[in-house]
């Protein structure tokens, strides 16, 4: 039951659903789930841990809102994480994920060319876990699922603009291309690249935008659906 309620809270943040600085309210987990209050506060304890939820007596429970400088030095970790992954994948890879990979590359460049910004980010999902996948390293991509999981639910607007789809498309051919080939610094820099890129229009955005109203934990709640 703590997993289960874990997972839930960490699958809204990665979609976008639960956003930081909403407070999240222990009875109605416990409603949601037909849970003992015990599960719950040591699914919210671990994910305190993990830095995504804040605990404050007698204030209340709350995703953690990040500084923005905090976000980019994320961007910059993932970077050189996924770069790891896609030069070990340019050598792992297997027949059955070379001709997957392909095909997520064809869905990404379907949703790109059409403007589609969910469908772009669904499939640009997709084919990263591919390249997780053939990395044969567990523990690396442990570390990269954690990071961008952190990052997610400030990444909801990237896509937006349409010339940022076709560029990361772009950016994606060169991933492929050189993990097909064999090619693993060359895949490495073309990661690095792609979530370099990613990161500067990210950083563009966050430092631009309006510092965010006082939160008010006890006032924004999420309802969140049993799974």
């Amino acid at each position: 039951m703590q997993d289960r309620i874990r997972l839930a809270v960490e699958q809204d943040l990665q979609s976008g659903a639960l956003q930081p600085g909403t407070a999240i309210d222990e009875q109605e987990l416990c409603a949601r789930f037909q849970a003992s209050r015990t599960p719950v506060r040591e699914a919210l304890l671990l994910l305190s841990a993990k830095g995504m939820v804040s605990i404050q007596p007698r204030v209340g429970i709350y995703v953690r809102q990040l500084e923005p400088r905090e976000l980019i030095a994320m961007m910059e970790g993932l970077a050189e994480l996924e770069g790891v992954l896609a030069r070990l994948a340019a050598h792992r890879i297997s027949t059955d994920l070379k001709a997957q990979l392909r095909a997520a590359l064809e869905q990404t460049a379907r949703h790109a060319h059409g403007a589609d910004p969910a469908g772009y980010e669904q499939a640009n999902a997709r084919l990263h876990d591919l390249i997780y996948q053939s990395s044969g390293n567990a523990f690396i991509v442990e570390q990269t699922r954690e990071a961008r999981l952190r990052v997610a639910p400030y990444r909801g607007r990237m896509f937006e603009k349409p010339e940022r789809l076709l560029r990361s498309q772009a950016e994606h051919a060169a991933i492929v291309a050189a993990i097909l080939k064999g090619d693993g610094e060359e895949a490495a820099e073309a990661m690095r690249n792609h979530i370099s890129a990613g990161g500067r229009a990210f950083a563009d955005m966050v430092l631009s935008a309006p510092p965010p109203a006082a939160l008010t934990p006890r006032r924004r709640k999420h309802r969140l659906e049993a799974r």
